[in-house]
This record gives C-alpha cells, structure tokens and sequence, in this order.
C-alpha cells in the first residue's frame, strides 16, 4: 500500500514538475528561479532553529504572481528540493535509503499552501501592515498545522488534551525564532522587490505577474 502510495506521489510530482516548467518557461522565471534558490540556500546553510525564508517566499509570491499554480509551487519547490538535500545528504545517516518525501510532509506542505493562498487575500496591496499581518498569521498557521502534526502523528506525547497543550509548549521556543524570521525574510525580500520593481520601499499599488 506505501510502495502504490509513493508511486502516485512521484507521478503527481513529475505531472506537477511538467505543468511548472511549462509555466516558468514563459516568463518570470529568474524571480521564480531566485525565490526558489533563496529559499533552498536559506535552509541548508546554518541557521537557527525555524529561522527560514519559506513563508516570506510564499507571501512573496501570492503578491507578484497571478497564477495559482505558481504562487502554490514556488515556495513548496524551495521546501521540497531543500528536504532532499537535507534528509539525503546532511541527515543521510538517518535514513535507510533515499527519501522523496518526509513522514511528516502532509502536515508541513499543507501550511505552506494556506500561507500562499492566504497571501493573495491579505496583500492587495504591499504596505508594512499588510506584510506584518500576514508574515504574523503565516508563522502561526505553520506553527499550530505542523505541531498539531506532531502531536496526532508521533508518539512524543499522550494523546489528550493536555498532550497537545503539552506539544505546542514544548514548541514555543521554535515558534519565536519562526516569528522573527518570518518578518525578518518578509522584510527583505519585499524591500528588494520594491526597489527592484517600483523605485520605492513600499508598493502601493503592485506589479502582478502572470
């Protein structure tokens, strides 16, 4: 049953992977090939704990880009390679051979997605409040998603109320390092948009991209 599983997985991905190419190739694809490269180096490279450019990549995205598919797929592309660079390579030792997807990626992926979709509500338009709110939300839907994961799927802690209050105590350190690196990766990548596209810090009125 996991064997068929994995087989329908990695031919949703390589289905999926021919639609992005196919998309990319059009245009955008330096910005979209930037995004994905920043958010790849940005969780390989030393950091701490959380600190991490995905959910500013995917706020990023929901504003520059029209297309749903892209909007979707750019930050889960960072997040994806970077897994497999991370579980087969600096973690090889754990794993018995190569690993396409974590156990826990329906609970990390699935976030992701919301954050980016959400994205395209919350930033019409590019002002600091804007950013702020949504990096805010980003880093709790992600938090309260992925733990919950946690929670439900491991066997860390007793499967009860206070196993799951237990859980997201034990993750509020994490969670801190994700907040301030959310808005830290949202202030950085928005402010270098805006001088790159517009001229100015702050966009008021932003360039959509197909």
């Amino acid at each position: 049953m996991i064997k068929k599983l994995e087989k329908i997985l990695i031919l949703y991905i390589r289905n999926t992977l021919t639609n992005f190419v196919s998309l990319v190739m059009k245009k955008n694809i330096l910005l979209i090939v930037a995004l994905i490269v920043i958010g790849i180096l940005g969780r390989i490279i030393p950091h701490p704990p959380n600190f991490t450019p995905i959910i500013a990549i995917a706020l990023l995205a929901s504003h520059v880009f029209k297309n749903k598919w892209i909007v979707i797929l750019t930050p889960l592309m960072a997040m994806w390679i970077s897994d497999l660079v991370i579980n087969n390579y600096l973690y090889a030792g754990y794993y018995d051979s190569l690993l396409i997807f974590s156990s826990s990626f329906l609970w990390v992926y699935g976030p992701i997605i919301c954050i980016a979709l959400l994205g395209t509500v919350l930033i019409k338009k590019v002002k600091i409040s804007n950013i702020a709110l949504s990096s805010i939300s980003g880093s709790l839907i992600f938090f309260l998603v992925t733990n919950f994961g946690v929670w439900i799927s491991g066997t860390m802690f007793p499967k009860s109320l206070f196993g799951l209050i237990e859980c997201y105590t034990f993750a509020l350190p994490f969670f801190g390092n994700a907040l301030v690196g959310d808005l830290v990766y949202c202030t950085i990548l928005f402010t270098s948009y805006s001088l790159a596209f517009s001229g100015g810090i702050v966009l008021y009125k932003g360039k959509n991209l197909s």
